[in-house]
């Protein structure tokens, strides 16, 4: 598989995707394929919100070997995505077989940034913008209804491409870390570790903190560590609550010719307009919601539904 074609074919892949055996493609990368966040963090630029990236999704990825990239939203947030680049390389290998060649692989989240309607994948699932993220859900959309495959002979994929070589020359560098620290250790061991040395490793230490501080920018008290610490956690419980009711509004029991029209989140509630194939369903509807949200208010216009609800 070559990734330096040119003259490519979009092509979204997904988990549900059907393999492909020969062409020339610009993959587009489902979020099934990697997670992504939208954080408030007390620094400016993209860069420095990358240092902060890891920590941002601390506790809450499977196992793996993550990589992360950052875009600054226009609001003054930042959208964050990590991903493993060994799982996409076998999802690529998978699902573009024999003569099927890559181009360039892209994150929706970017590729497709300018999508403002509901897109549907195939039968079963779609591809929504929820606040400025992209997300697939387990639903098709209604009619009249945007197709991935009409989506893609329009999309320009934008952003650079991710890049996906082995982790090769990153494991290379750590086993020669561990060597070279294994045989110092060694090497002490034989002639006796004097005080003397204690100090100059100590001092070598205090060095190596004091060059990381200065590196990433870092606070230089534990206090203040501590801190941030405590502020990104933060952030992320906030993230967390409102990955949560998406999750549970994705999966609201509508009827046929129902669909939710806008969703507007913030901390602390939840505005929701929702599509009803018939004003008798407004009491059906506001029941079901009411399992798994508190109602703060309902209007109903037509057979357009908006409720207000508690997160």
């Amino acid at each position: 598989m070559s990734l330096f074609q040119s003259s490519a074919t979009p092509f979204f892949l997904h988990k549900n995707a059907a393999p492909v055996t020969e062409g020339r493609y610009d993959v587009i990368l489902s979020p099934q394929f990697y997670w992504v966040k939208k954080v408030t963090l007390p620094v400016k630029r993209e860069g420095e919100a990358k240092k902060l990236a890891e920590s941002v999704f601390e506790g809450s990825l499977p196992r793996g070997h993550y990589s992360y990239e950052v875009r600054k939203a226009a609001d003054g947030d930042f959208i964050i995505i990590a991903y493993d680049r060994q799982a996409i390389s076998d999802a690529l290998q998978h699902y573009l077989t024999q003569d099927a060649r890559v181009n360039h692989v892209y994150l929706s989240q970017f590729a497709c940034h300018n999508l403002d309607a509901c897109c549907s994948i195939d039968d079963a699932s779609s591809l929504v913008n929820l606040n400025g993220l992209l997300m697939q859900i387990p639903r098709n959309c209604t009619d009249p209804k945007l197709t991935m495959e009409t989506f893609l002979e329009e999309v320009k994929p934008e952003g650079k491409p991710l890049r996906l070589g082995t982790l090769d020359e990153e494991v290379v560098e750590r086993k020669t870390f561990i060597f070279l620290a294994a045989a110092v250790a060694l090497l002490m061991l034989a002639l006796g570790v004097e005080y003397v040395d204690y100090k100059h490793a100590a001092s070598r230490v205090e060095a190596q903190k004091e060059a990381l501080i200065e590196k990433y920018d870092l606070p230089p008290t534990t206090m203040q560590l501590q801190s941030i610490q405590k502020r990104l956690l933060r952030i992320y419980t906030e993230q967390k609550k409102v990955r949560d009711a998406l999750m549970r509004l994705s999966a609201l029991a509508l009827v046929k010719g129902e669909y939710l029209k806008k969703i507007d989140l913030n901390k602390k509630d939840a505005t929701i307009e929702i599509m009803l194939s018939d004003a008798k369903r407004e009491e059906a509807v506001k029941r079901e919601i009411a399992k798994t949200f508190k109602i703060l208010n309902a209007a109903l216009t037509d057979t357009l539904l908006e409720i207000k609800v508690a997160l």
